[in-house]
Order: C-alpha cells, then structure tokens, then sequence
C-alpha cells in the first residue's frame, strides 16, 4: 500500500508537466468496459465465470498490471512512444507475475507500437480485446473481477470515466474465515484474521467513496448464491445487455486459466452453493473475532447481524 502512495503521489506530481500522449482517447471507445470490486473472496470468482457464459461479454483471470500500467503511463509520458510501450507491455510479461492469463508482451506489443490512437484508454483497451479474441470469437464488453482493482479506483476513474461499476460485498466475517482457511502460504499476511478485517473494511470504504462519483450497482455474495438469476439480471441490466439464461450453465464449461485448477478454486465446476454463507461460525474462534471488531461498524450498517 505504501509502494502505491508513493507512485500516485510522484504520478500527481507529473499531472502538472505537459503531456506528451492523452490518456483519453479523442474518438473515444466503441464500448466502455466494467469492473466488479470488492475485498477478494467474496464470490467475484464465481461471479467472472457466470458473466463469461455470456454472448456479449468478455472476462479475463485475475490481472495485477492495470493499475501499474495506468501510473507508469503517466510518470513515463515523456517518452517516445516505443519506449513507453514497451515499459506497458513490459508489465504483461509472465515472469512479472502480473497476471495470470495465457498470453504475454510479444502478443501485443507490435500493435501498440503501430497504434493510431495513441492514449493510454485505447492502449488498456487493445490488451483486454487482444486477449480477449483469443479467448472468445467475438464479444462487445469487456469487464474485469480482480480485487485489486480496489486499490486502483481513482486511476480505473481517471482512464475510464463512464465504465460501468459493480461491487460485490460479503459478510465481512466470512471473507475472513475464507482468507484464513486460504493459510499464510498461499496468502500471505491476509490470512491473519485481523489484516483480513482491515482489508475488507478498506475495500466497503472505498465503495463508499466510489458511490459518490458515479453509479456502483452492489451485488451480495448471500443474494447470488441464493437467487442467482434475480441478481444476474440485475448486473447485465446495469451492464445494458439481455439477460441470457446459460449464464447459470457455467460450471459445465472447463475454463483453461490456469489459476482456476488450484484447490480453492474447485467450487466454480459445481452449480451455485450456499452452504459458505455463516462459516465464519464453525471457522473463526472467539479470539479471532475480537481481533476484527474494526469490522463491526460497517457489517451493521449492511446488515450483517
């Protein structure tokens, strides 16, 4: 978090310098992308795999470059357009471990270099529908699931001021117990009930902040896995396309990334599954518990009893 205080501050510093490329683009784009937020294990996930059944819509696996990409785009816009390129496409290489697709630099870099439009919002856009075609045969909108991407809304805001935002919220208490079941290893420091706590408050925090920007539609973990189709139909209304009925079909569909062949992701090649709700009660002890009392404002005020 310090890491990225710094970089925006330095980015902010640049704003003031003369731009040598726009971050917007002048024709602008054919289709805005979305984005779903939220503090990790909240479903988002499951909720990717649904939105990608769909005809006009395109998802990729987790991703950790967007948000670098955005502020080195602006600290570096003094250079020519190759070199800033490649500091872009630098961020897709695989041995980064800033994504986890199936597709890197090279795949890309020539047609940013030949770009027309030459602005960060065209750039972004070029990455997500290159991996996309190779992933889908055809599609309108992008969106993208990552949690990180919490950490990065005011430079999504900046780039993509009329995407579309969706934040998916979960008992805090259970994505506590789900950090915590994940173990130090594969999770670091959040598996620590207490450093799950304050992340998931800083994510509702920051979806507070974004709701008086713009329009954040909130989806419930709880509402999806109990009334999917209604709360399915909610997002592709908010996403402006028809609800397509295959969407709940998406445990039949293998997805190929290989992030999604790890153990915790083994639920989503099951139909939707309620039993998590309430784990928090068999998973969290009482000295867990009183080390996420940060938590108790916020859940209150959602209506977590």
């Amino acid at each position: 978090m310090r890491r990225i205080k710094l970089a925006r501050t330095l980015q902010r510093i640049s704003d003031f310098l003369p731009r040598k490329y726009p971050v917007k683009s002048k024709t602008g784009l054919a289709e805005q992308p979305f984005f779903v937020l939220g503090s990790g294990r909240n479903g988002s996930t499951l909720l990717n795999r649904m939105l990608n059944q769909h005809s006009g819509l395109f998802l990729p696996s987790e991703q950790y470059f967007l948000g670098n990409s955005i502020i080195k785009y602006k600290l570096y816009n003094f250079l020519i357009w190759r070199d800033l390129m490649k500091v872009i496409a630098g961020e897709l290489m695989p041995v980064t471990g800033s994504h986890t697709w199936d597709f890197g630099a090279e795949e890309i870099f020539v047609e940013l270099n030949g770009a027309n439009d030459k602005s960060l919002q065209n750039v972004l856009d070029a990455i997500f529908r290159t991996y996309g075609l190779k992933n889908k045969v055809a599609f309108s909108q992008w969106g993208d699931t990552t949690p990180l991407n919490t950490y990065y809304i005011p430079e999504l805001v900046s780039v993509f001021p009329k995407a579309r935002f969706i934040f998916l919220l979960r008992d805090g208490r259970d994505v506590v117990a789900s950090y915590k079941r994940g173990g130090e290893a594969y999770l670091g420091k959040l598996a620590e009930p207490q450093q799950a706590a304050i992340h998931w408050v800083h994510a509702v925090k920051e979806y507070q902040k974004l709701q008086k920007q713009t329009e954040v539609l909130l989806i419930r973990y709880e509402d999806l896995v109990t009334q999917p189709e209604v709360e399915l139909m909610k997002v592709c209304d908010h996403l402006g396309v028809a609800y397509e009925p295959n969407i709940l079909s998406y445990h039949h569909r293998a997805p190929t990334a290989p992030m999604y062949q790890e153990p915790q992701h083994a639920k989503i090649l099951k139909p939707v599954d309620a039993s998590s709700i309430g784990s928090w009660k068999d998973d969290l002890s009482t000295h867990d518990l009183q080390g996420c009392t940060i938590m108790n404002s916020l859940l209150s005020k959602f209506d977590y009893q």
